[in-house]
């Protein structure tokens, strides 16, 4: 026997996963627009806040010496040097922060275009691409080509090179993301060898 109720509650569980999501998927006559906020780890967060804390405090101090008349050559050749790598650890923690608090991940697809954008408010890299150069597919459907740094349930091949869009996505949310990407993109055209192989005609046809 046929259930006739299975869609309409594939239907509801996918309106329920949807409503549960982290990410923000936009689909108008325009085209598509999938917006992925950073998956926050506020343990971490929490515990880089506090040793910001503590680096400020040496910058300050380690600065004051630097300036301070009197100091000898020696001791402060000794701070810049220190104070050189400090800084740069402590600019890190805070970009890792706020990459943490405000970064995002976004991929439109309209007039015929991908775009894949990343980045904190106005530092932002983005990626333009043909719309019919682009294949998506799930990641976990393909071994892992080039950088093997690269991080995203969603993988896209351009010239060659694989890219990966969905950082911080969960399965659910990557399989409504991938969903709708392939609602937006056109259609791939079969090739002549993907044709099913008829055979010959019957005989008295």
């Amino acid at each position: 026997m046929v259930d006739v109720t299975g869609p309409q509650r594939r239907i509801v569980e996918l309106l329920q996963k949807r409503g549960d999501m982290r990410i923000t998927i936009r689909e108008t006559g325009d085209g598509l627009g999938i917006h992925n906020p950073t998956r926050r780890q506020m343990p971490l967060i929490l515990f880089l806040l506090l040793w910001l804390g503590g680096w400020s405090f040496g910058e300050y101090f380690a600065l004051s010496e630097i300036f301070r008349s009197g100091t000898p050559l020696a001791g402060n050749l000794f701070l810049i040097f220190w104070v050189t790598f400090w800084t740069l650890g402590g600019l890190l923690a805070w970009w890792f922060v706020l990459w943490q608090l405000f970064g995002v991940e976004r991929l439109f697809i309209t007039g015929g275009a991908v775009v894949h954008e990343i980045g904190l408010w106005r530092l932002r890299r983005r990626r333009v691409f043909a719309a019919d150069a682009v294949r998506f597919e799930n990641a976990a459907n393909r071994p892992k080509m080039g950088n093997q740094f690269i991080t995203g349930p969603i993988a896209y091949s351009t010239d060659g090179t694989e890219r990966r869009f969905g950082m911080g996505m969960s399965a659910e949310e990557a399989e409504m993301a991938l969903a709708a990407i392939r609602r937006h993109l056109p259609e791939e055209p079969a090739s002549d060898d993907a044709r099913p192989d008829e055979g010959p005609e019957p005989a008295g046809s």
